[in-house]
């Protein structure tokens, strides 16, 4: 799939950037980009660069520290009989296997298919992202509801949302940005300790939810998932005709 390892020195400059299928992966954030280029200033260059007809599709962040560093650059080239989708495989595939965080790669993995990139169902995306199915549903939902959060997220940063609790704090979980978008989009109102929830009526709201968790989550000995495999259960029992 690629030929020889080459070098470009220095003098000659940085390769362009494939920012499609080079930005299908996070850009490290400035901690990360500061210890890349520290490692490879004692270490030197271990990964290639990847090239695709020209641009670079894979090594951004090594390229930038190389060039910080007045270092030539160590990159190989893939075959030009490769298209366009399995350059986009392979980015991916190899992204997989670094140090990614589960919601960076939910994000990666959500933004695939909100950007029509990759046309598999939700269960294959996951899949091949190793993460569960519901987080990449949920991550897709960040993304069409606040492209400022969802990019944040993407990139590896803490975002600032309110929880249950009517707290104000950051979290970099999916899950619980979510919650957050989603009584945010339902414009809850907290009129009483049940979020207007009853044994005959049925939970419909992210609010609803989480106050019948944190109920359950009360009773004693209630310290597994079960209890919440219970309530989602209940949004059945108790649905609306």
């Amino acid at each position: 799939m690629t030929n020889n390892i080459k070098v470009r020195m220095h003098k000659d400059g940085a390769f362009p950037i494939n920012t499609k299928l080079a930005g299908l992966v996070p850009m490290a954030i400035e901690a990360e980009q500061a210890a890349l280029t520290q490692d490879i200033k004692d270490n030197e260059q271990r990964d290639p660069i990847v090239l695709w007809k020209g641009e670079v599709v894979d090594g951004r962040c090594r390229q930038q520290a190389l060039i910080t560093l007045n270092k030539p650059i160590i990159y190989k080239e893939l075959d030009d009989s490769v298209t366009e989708d399995e350059v986009a495989v392979f980015v991916k595939s190899i992204n997989v296997r670094r140090n990614l965080t589960i919601t960076q790669k939910a994000m990666s993995a959500a933004k695939s298919k909100i950007t029509g990139r990759d046309n598999r169902s939700n269960y294959v995306i996951a899949k091949s992202w190793a993460i569960g199915e519901k987080l990449v549903q949920n991550a897709k939902y960040i993304w069409v509801q606040n492209t400022t959060i969802a990019n944040d997220l993407f990139n590896g940063k803490a975002v600032y949302i309110i929880n249950d609790k009517g707290i104000e704090t950051t979290s970099t979980k999916v899950t619980a940005i979510y919650a957050y978008l989603k009584r945010l989009e339902e414009k809850v109102t907290d009129t009483s300790d049940t979020y207007g929830w009853s044994a005959t009526s049925y939970i419909d709201t992210q609010a609803g939810k989480d106050w019948f968790y944190k109920t359950i989550a009360i009773v004693k000995g209630n310290n597994s998932e079960t209890h919440k495999l219970i309530a989602e259960l209940a949004n059945y029992k108790f649905k609306r005709a």
